[in-house]
């Protein structure tokens, strides 16, 4: 069978900031694993989470039927201990069974990353590092608990770092594998990859629009003129430099379109520009990473004027597409809904400050201040199965006790 989201059980990149006391699952369930001293550290490839022999991450939850079929893809890289000795790492699993427990160790490099795989097929389980086959436990029971342990009798946990854990509910085959990791690499690449420009949810490339170049997406507003008083007999200006205020965020895309000729050209320009002139704001989607994409909520003021020459064939046209950010601040919440799960979002929080929340479904909550904390928490309904990124904007700065059931993937962008 094709694997699906819907096999996707557990989704732990553990790409949280250091000090962070949660370790967030990207799957449809939220399995998140509470954390117990364990440290989030940035490597090559985004953070990863370290483990020194006294600490944890922990899940409360039964997450899988573990005697049904299943796959365990993670990046695991043992820690040389002060003593020098290299461990081993196994593969421990328990059965229903008297003496019904089997383990297997492998010679994983120190210090190193080793991409592990654990498959259970029947009363088979499976392990593989680095896509070679390194043996497998024949269970001669009933499967109860398996895992990933060290040679260590010191302490209870382990001592090394993990990255990219997920667990699926099904057996992946080898080509499978491969592209999962595939996907993980490139999610947490540094290199150059391929950036994705959505506006309501549609690829610009729909419309036949490429974005060639842009400006201002990261970059931080112009600050508001201060409260100043210019004293006669005072050199310079006093300047009122506390609960500084910023302008709208401008963002200029440098666009081009290609079209089979001019009644072509000519609806794909026109179909691509009534999105910006429907009411209120539209929602601009910048693909950097899959799980935390840039976001806003746009209006464009100016026209589109079109460098172009008329063909009866191939025609491309350039243009300069200019967009303002009315709410230039503010914090980003990452939330799925699949099937019956993730229905409904939560946010809370205290403010007297106008604050807005744009829920990623086209629509949106204005003016929203005061006590949203206990039982006055704000709630959400989503009907459609998806991901939505949902904006709260306004002075994040002096948002109060905020809480989510949602992923904050940025706390301030």
């Amino acid at each position: 069978m094709a694997i699906t989201e819907s096999n996707l059980v557990l989704n732990m990149p553990f790409d949280e900031a250091d000090g962070s006391t949660v370790a967030h699952d990207y799957s449809s369930n939220r399995y998140d694993a509470t954390l117990s001293g364990a440290k989030f550290l940035l490597g090559q490839q985004g953070n990863y989470i370290h483990f020194d022999g006294g600490s944890c991450a922990e899940i409360a939850k039964d997450i899988l039927t573990i005697s049904s079929r299943w796959t365990v893809i993670a990046w695991v890289k043992p820690t040389l201990l002060v003593d020098g000795i290299k461990r081993h790492v196994g593969l421990f699993c328990n059965t229903d069974q008297l003496y019904g427990s089997r383990v297997i160790w492998i010679d994983a490099a120190t210090n190193s990353w080793t991409l592990m795989v654990i498959r259970k097929r029947g009363t088979t389980v499976s392990i593989s590092t680095n896509y070679e086959s390194v043996g497998s436990i024949e269970l001669p029971g009933e499967l109860t608990g398996f895992s990933i342990l060290q040679d260590i009798y010191s302490s209870e946990y382990a001592y090394a770092d993990l990255d990219e854990v997920q667990l699926y509910n099904e057996v992946l085959s080898d080509e499978e594998i491969k592209e999962v990791v595939s996907q993980q690499l490139t999610n947490n690449t540094t290199g150059d990859i391929k950036i994705s420009y959505y506006i309501n949810g549609e690829n610009f490339e729909s419309y036949g629009v490429r974005v060639s170049a842009s400006t201002g997406v990261i970059d931080h507003p112009k600050m508001k003129a201060p409260t100043s008083v210019d004293w006669p007999d005072y050199n310079g200006k006093v300047i009122d430099l506390s609960d500084k205020r910023f302008e709208e965020r401008e963002i200029n895309l440098s666009c081009w379109i290609k079209a089979s000729g001019k009644m072509d050209f000519a609806n794909k320009l026109n179909k691509f520009y009534e999105i910006f002139q429907q009411d209120g704001t539209q929602r601009l989607l910048i693909g950097i990473h899959p799980r935390k994409p840039l976001v806003y909520e746009v209006y464009c003021e100016d026209g589109i004027a079109v460098s172009k020459r008329w063909h009866n064939d191939i025609m491309i046209g350039t243009f300069s597409l200019k967009l303002k950010e009315p709410d230039p601040i503010k914090r980003v919440v990452r939330h799925q809904k699949q099937g019956t799960t993730g229905t409904e979002l939560t946010i809370g929080f205290k403010t007297e400050k106008m604050t807005d929340i744009y829920w990623g479904d086209g629509t949106s909550d204005k003016d929203v201040y005061g006590d949203h904390t206990g039982y006055n928490v704000l709630h959400h309904t989503y009907t459609e199965d998806g991901i939505y990124y949902v904006i709260i904007g306004g002075i994040i700065d002096e948002l109060e006790n905020f809480t989510t059931n949602g992923i904050i993937i940025w706390n301030k962008l």
